[in-house]
């Protein structure tokens, strides 16, 4: 990595302002300034060196010819979308247009994300919860258990030896175990989730729980419905429209389809031709959308149809969203009450048989 750039640890403590610096550039542009004049009015009111240096090489590249696109790419602060969307304003003499379209669309993705974690807090609450009472049980209340269970010397039912084991190794191995429990959890979601050669893994593992696909299905289609139906609206043909929607994907299937069907359109064929030659194309796009993309493409009304698509299922994610909750509480309240019923079960047992002992 060239030392001018920004490092992954300060990438990822930027990431946030990159919004704000576009929606900057945004209104200065569509205020009539040329691109060189508003990022140099960028710098003077930016107060992070950082972000300073990030512009200051952003002017230089652009003076040496590059486009602003090329510039952004250049760098890790801006992510594959973002540079798909200057590079379509660029292409299509519309920058300003085309960044105040890129503002609008990373507001309702905010929008999306925020409604999804309000909706999820809760049940994330209780899981945690649910999380740390399981352990501090294990830890501090078992040992004592089978300490008592321990001196009486009796017969024991299965369960309470099995809580009287966990108890003496929480005793024994519980400082070690425990964090290395926590450790797990958060190795085990970096892989799945955020390694790039391993996460893979964790994508397949969303597309088989019904409501999470479903969801991701919906995102998806409503994101690639409006950057190509805008992109086509511009003017641009249909194959390059599809080569930029790979960027604005983190799903490795999504990005699949689109290089297929960029490439089966680029030799000549119809858009729902390709779509009907992908392999397992019924996962990723919903046969209804499908049904009217085919309708549009004869009528020519393709990219009109594409952003009504993108509006109507904007919507039913966040339908999906909204309900996500109503699914996950009652399976995680399930989850914690057997938990409760399995030790309430292997405390009192016992106690009660040896009452009516006595």
């Amino acid at each position: 990595m060239n030392k001018n750039q920004i490092s992954p640890f300060a990438y990822f403590g930027l990431r946030s302002k990159a919004y704000s610096l576009i929606e900057n550039l945004s209104n200065f542009i569509n205020a009539g300034l040329d691109i060189i004049t508003a990022l140099k009015a960028m710098r003077e009111d930016e107060g992070s060196g950082r972000l300073q240096k990030l512009l200051d090489r952003l002017i230089v590249d652009i003076n040496s010819g590059l486009s602003l696109s090329a510039s952004f790419a250049k760098e890790k602060f801006f992510d594959h979308y973002t540079i798909s969307f200057v590079r379509l304003g660029e292409q299509s003499g519309k920058l300003g247009d085309s960044l105040k379209l890129l503002v609008l669309q990373r507001d309702k993705e905010r929008m999306f994300r925020s409604k999804l974690n309000s909706s999820l807090l809760y049940v994330v609450i209780i899981f945690l919860i649910t999380i740390f009472v399981g352990v501090g049980t294990a830890w501090f209340t078992l040992p004592k258990i089978a300490d008592v269970y321990k001196d009486l010397g009796a017969e024991l039912p299965f369960l309470t030896k099995i809580i009287i084991g966990l108890g003496l190794f929480f005793r024994h191995y519980g400082y070690l175990v425990v964090p290395l429990f926590f450790l797990l959890i958060g190795t085990t979601f970096y892989f799945l989730f955020s390694f790039p050669k391993t996460k893979f893994i964790g994508h397949i593992l969303l597309f088989r729980l019904p409501f999470i696909s479903r969801l991701i299905k919906y995102v998806e289609i409503s994101r690639a419905c409006y950057l190509l139906g805008y992109m086509l609206s511009a003017g641009l043909d249909i194959a390059s429209a599809l080569r930029s929607l790979p960027g604005i994907t983190t799903f490795n299937n999504y990005k699949k389809l689109y290089l297929f069907l960029a490439a089966k359109v680029e030799e000549g064929n119809s858009l729902q031709k390709s779509l009907s030659t992908y392999p397992g194309v019924k996962k990723l796009i919903t046969s209804d959308v499908r049904q009217i993309l085919m309708a549009a493409e004869k009528s020519g009304t393709l990219s009109e149809t594409l952003l009504r698509v993108a509006a109507t299922y904007e919507n039913r994610a966040e339908s999906v969203a909204k309900n996500l909750p109503v699914v996950l509480e009652p399976l995680l309240l399930i989850f914690v009450a057997v938990g409760v019923l399995l030790f309430v079960l292997g405390t009192i047992i016992p106690i009660y048989n040896f009452s009516t002992l006595i």
